[in-house]
C-alpha cells in the first residue's frame, strides 16, 4: 500500500499547497493519521471522490464539491 503525502495529492489535483491537508483536517477527505500526527492519503480513496462533470453538467447532478 503506497501512502501519499498531502503535497503529493495537492500536486496531482493541481491544488494550492496545503489544501489536501486542510480538507483532511476538516474531515472532507479520507486520510490516514500516523502515530506522530502526520497525515497520509491512499490515492485510490481520493480518486474515487473526483467527479467528472461533462460540459453543460453540474456538480449538483450527483456529486459533492470540496471547494473551500
Amino acid at each position: 500500500m503506497e501512502l501519499l503525502y498531502p503535497t503529493d495529492v495537492d500536486q496531482r489535483l493541481n491544488w494550492p499547497l496545503g489544501k489536501a491537508e486542510k480538507l483532511a483536517r476538516q474531515r472532507r477527505l479520507p486520510y490516514i493519521l500516523l502515530p506522530d500526527g502526520s497525515i497520509r492519503f491512499k490515492w485510490e480513496e481520493i480518486e474515487r471522490l473526483v467527479l467528472h462533470v461533462p460540459a453543460g453538467g453540474s456538480v449538483a447532478e450527483g456529486g459533492a464539491s470540496c471547494n473551500q
